[in-house]
């Protein structure tokens, strides 16, 4: 008897925690630190191109000093620059890392909203739904910022990209596979993004 007892209570117990474990949308919403970050692959062209000078202004500065006039020669270059020839060609980029706070808000039904406030940049909002255990980020068009040289860390250029992604929810975390499109231009290259690598990592704050 003490036995039956034992194990009817023990699966009331588990149906009662069963019962009040968040399910469907709700399950996601909350606030997380997050952190974004990863490479992509730029498909386009590099271009070979000659900077002439076609002119050469000559400044002079007069100052006096103690009386006496000194003379600073200063030299300002126009610069042409002509496109010789282009070539296809592929590359790889970094994005700049982010990190910050983010909130997921329940909408309507499976709808909802997530928010990314990325620290030291613009805010960013996704509208998103909910379906058999993902949570869909729609594309959102927003400015990115990306490493044009591995070797020159605090060199970046911005780019305008669409973004968007899918994740799922393990434990008190959600981990996101974003998808990054759109155009890269710096110097003599330029292409599109062909390939993303992108990963966020958002944490339930506690």
């Amino acid at each position: 008897m003490k036995k039956i007892l034992f194990y009817a209570v023990t699966l009331a117990a588990c149906i009662a925690l069963v019962s009040c474990e968040k399910q469907g949308p709700a399950r996601f919403r909350g606030y997380y630190s997050f952190k974004t970050g990863g490479t992509v692959d730029i498909k386009g062209k590099v271009y070979d191109i000659a900077r002439d000078t076609i002119s050469i202004d000559t400044l002079v500065n007069e100052y006096n000093v103690g009386g006496r006039t000194i003379r600073d020669t200063s030299y300002k270059y126009h610069i042409k620059a002509d496109t010789l020839s282009s070539r296809d060609t592929s590359f790889l980029r970094q994005l700049v890392a982010e990190s910050g706070q983010m909130h997921i808000l329940g909408k309507d039904g499976d709808e909802m909203i997530v928010t990314m406030n990325i620290t030291g940049g613009d805010p960013v909002v996704f509208s998103a739904l909910h379906r058999d255990g993902n949570l869909t980020l729609s594309p959102t068009r927003r400015m990115v910022a990306v490493r044009p040289d591995v070797d020159e860390n605090d060199e970046t250029v911005l780019c305008d990209m669409t973004v968007s992604g899918s994740g799922q929810r393990y434990d008190n975390m959600i981990l996101f596979k974003m998808d990054y499109s759109g155009k890269y231009s710096y110097e003599d290259l330029e292409g599109n993004v062909s390939v993303s690598r992108i990963d966020c990592i958002a944490t339930e704050n506690e």
